[in-house]
């Protein structure tokens, strides 16, 4: 059915391959990145020489300049495109290295990291929820006793009011894709899809992602093994009220 937002269950390998994925996505810019770093590192007092992982690490956004202040930096992501763009950024950077792997089956060692970050939205991707449950369970194996973690994912109270539920964006060739939101109540997943204006039932990409509240997200971490230490609204350590559209937590391996 034309309107039947049901999306694969592996939609980000197909997505975050194209070039398209870097336009629809969003992604900040270099002073917010910048921003972001800082508060990172104040977040989670990183200290150089530490081993930190940026799970599903993109095009390197954070890993590079973490890299380059010190810090001993793995960046894993699913995308090989993504990979290949964040290796050509980050050439100078000698303590990053990069992997592809899932989030969800962590190709690192037993309590091998002092910190993990999974930032920009990356959490919630598995249509299963068991899987989603695992990249936290992974993330609690990889960490060293006492590590850290730092989660940003979407205020589901903010996207569900926000998400553009029509509206035109440009493709990576200059070209008019029209991105539809719809939100699923029972499963609590956003699907969006991007489809040909000239063309409604072409499908040009497609995403869905779990929202989580904070109240399912407290439980989430409990059960996996961290400690919550600060829930925040940005990078700069403002307190999470409930409306802002990031959703940032601290928390450490129990």
């Amino acid at each position: 059915m034309a309107h039947d937002y049901v999306c694969s269950e592996v939609w980000w390998r197909d997505f975050f391959e194209s070039v398209d994925s870097i336009p629809l996505s969003f992604f900040p810019g270099e002073l917010e990145t910048a921003e972001q770093v800082e508060g990172i590192i104040s977040l989670l007092d990183l200290q150089p020489g530490e081993v930190v992982a940026d799970i599903c690490c993109g095009m390197g956004r954070h890993a590079i300049p973490l890299a380059e202040r010190g810090m001993r930096m793995l960046g894993l992501d699913a995308s090989q495109m993504m990979l290949e763009i964040a290796d050509e950024l980050g050439r100078a950077a000698e303590q990053l290295r990069l992997v592809q792997g899932d989030a969800a089956r962590l190709p690192l060692r037993s309590g091998s990291c002092d910190a993990m970050l999974n930032l920009f939205n990356s959490f919630g991707y598995f249509l299963e929820e068991q899987q989603n449950v695992a990249v936290l369970e992974e993330t609690v194996r990889c960490l060293k006793p006492g590590g850290r973690f730092l989660l940003e994912t979407r205020n589901r109270s903010y996207q569900i009011l926000y998400a553009p539920y029509y509206q035109e964006v440009t493709r990576a060739d200059g070209s008019v894709a029209v991105i539809r939101c719809r939100y699923d109540q029972t499963r609590h997943r956003i699907t969006s899809r991007w489809t040909d204006p000239d063309q409604p039932e072409r499908v040009l990409h497609e995403a869905s992602i779990r929202l989580y509240g904070l109240d399912e997200l407290r439980e989430l971490f409990d059960r996996a093994g961290l400690a919550i230490d600060g829930v925040f609204s940005d990078y700069d350590g403002q307190e999470f009220e409930g409306w802002e559209r990031m959703l940032i937590v601290q928390a450490h391996k129990r």
